[in-house]
């Protein structure tokens, strides 16, 4: 018990974190991801709803996103970083609603639809710093 008490402070405080480097805010969003998922798998609501939650409000890296992309690719970066931010962040807020509205199987539809936006976000920009 002590064991959990002391993993979910530690990740608690990891969310509360300001100066967070853009590495390690996306390994905040992969695991709570993966908490989502794992809802899924273990018919756990409240851990599919906590991981959206999770997605929907993390922090932002120190100095914002845009510092961490590569500069030649910072002007496409502005013109579809709002369409990410809401299939990512709107579309895990919508994993919650849904949830709570009982409706599971269009949540787990949304989640794949939050990952694809992460996907595609990744498969753009990630070769940045």
């Amino acid at each position: 018990m002590r064991f959990l008490l002391v993993m979910l402070l530690s990740s608690i405080s990891l969310f509360a974190q300001e100066n967070l480097t853009m590495k390690q805010v996306m390994q905040l969003v992969n695991q709570s991801a993966v908490k989502v998922l794992e809802g899924f798998l273990l018919n756990n609501d409240r851990m599919v709803i906590e991981g959206a939650r999770e997605i929907a409000e993390h922090p932002k890296p120190a100095g914002g996103p845009l510092r961490y992309i590569e500069p030649s690719k910072r002007e496409e970066f502005v013109k579809l970083v709002r369409g990410f931010e809401e299939q990512v962040h709107g579309g895990s807020q919508r994993i919650i609603e849904l949830m709570k509205e009982g409706k599971r199987e269009e949540a787990f539809k949304e989640y794949f639809r939050v990952l694809q936006g992460c996907t595609a976000c990744h498969r753009i920009f990630r070769d940045g710093r």
